[in-house]
């Protein structure tokens, strides 16, 4: 073997080792603490200047924030007209440096300039006339989303579903698909009881269904469950497909099936009546219905985010009880670069330029908004 060969090989060996054993970083301390909880955090976009874009799904608000100053700046209103929310969800960044606002309620978008004010309204339906739940936006403006899948025949079975580019002249083309098992861990399937009836409710924990999440340069990542890997397909169409991710099986007991119901118990759900917003919460499943996976999959899917510099945040699985979320960190080649640990009792809501922001929860349910430097 020439010096060369073996230099080459050594290379090789040492990217391997490093994609299988990468460092880890343990967040301890925020370097910023906004001065005025939330209630329940729902989006977070952070400015070129280093301000964020907040929604609040149980207050209904949005609102610009200076971490460094304590200043909150109202941003529109609620109601159904122009530059007004019903709902306030998911935030994006938008072409200007502007902000992107999901409008779950109306099923519409908003742009929201650095100043604060409420543009134009940004029609979140498919050509059909279906609602739109963005999961991505790119650079351009271009809306990335899965088609609604909720209501199924009796007998549909979906082992794939698309990722559909909505541009804003109407066009729409399929730029993915992904692997799908049932209606997902935290997706609730209605299927018609065929006698005319009230449908039933099925429920599908730790389903072991693809992620995805879109770049700001219009590349998306899929993850696969299956064999835990990332595949990035460019904006051109080339797929880059990364080695497989060493990952510890998480398996399911009675402490996992009892925190999964307590989580979707625990969830708050807004809903809109002729007589205003009110919230409710589900009634805890019982774990005795369901059908239940070996272990967990790898990652949670719906927890997957992309960084402003193009990395891939994913969230990692882990067992009941566990206080610190790990996230497995990887670049655009899908190779895992690191890990980072948030402290305990810490949920991400979002991602900025090397900062990183998450809200703690207190024992009176308030959210208390931090930024860290990663």
């Amino acid at each position: 073997m020439t010096r060369r060969a073996v230099a080459v090989f050594l290379i090789v060996l040492a990217g391997g080792a490093g994609a299988q054993n990468p460092p880890r970083t343990v967040l301890s301390k925020p370097d910023l603490t906004f001065a005025e909880p939330f209630s329940k955090v729902a989006g977070l976009r952070e400015l070129s200047d280093g301000r964020v874009v907040l929604s609040d799904r149980l207050e209904q608000t949005v609102s610009i924030l200076s971490l460094a100053t304590g200043d909150i700046t109202p941003v529109g209103r609620q109601g159904q007209g122009p530059g007004e929310y019903t709902m306030p969800g998911a935030l994006f960044a938008w072409p200007g440096d502007s902000s992107l606002l999901f409008d779950l309620g109306g099923f519409r978008g908003l742009a929201i300039a650095p100043t604060g004010a409420v543009g134009r309204t940004v029609d979140l339906q498919s050509p059909g006339g279906l609602p739109i739940m963005p999961q991505g936006v790119d650079q351009q403006g271009r809306v990335y989303a899965r088609p609604p899948a909720l209501f199924q025949g009796p007998d549909s079975r979906t082992d794939s579903v698309a990722i559909v580019r909505f541009a804003t002249g109407g066009s729409t083309d399929t730029v993915a698909w992904m692997k799908t098992v049932g209606a997902g861990g935290s997706v609730v399937a209605f299927r018609s009881s065929g006698g005319g009836g009230a449908p039933s409710v099925r429920m599908t924990p730790y389903a072991p269904e693809d992620g995805w999440a879109v770049a700001p340069d219009g590349r998306i990542a899929l993850v696969r469950a299956g064999e835990y890997r990332v595949e990035w397909i460019q904006p051109d169409g080339r797929h880059v497909t990364g080695p497989r991710l060493s990952h510890t099986p998480v398996k399911i007991g009675k402490a996992e099936k009892e925190e999964w119901a307590d989580q979707m118990s625990g969830a708050v759900m807004m809903m809109r009546t002729p007589q205003g917003s009110r919230t409710m919460r589900p009634p805890r499943p019982n774990i005795d219905d369901q059908t239940w996976p070996d272990a967990k999959p790898p990652f949670v899917a719906n927890g997957i985010r992309v960084s402003p510099e193009g990395e891939l945040w994913i969230p990692v699985s882990q067992p009941a009880g566990t206080k610190t979320a790990l996230y497995d960190v990887v670049d655009a080649r899908g190779q895992r670069v690191r890990q980072v640990v948030l402290p305990e009792g810490r949920r991400l809501v979002g991602l900025g330029k090397s900062t990183l922001y998450a809200v703690k929860r207190d024992a009176d349910d308030l959210e208390w908004l931090e930024r860290y430097r990663r």
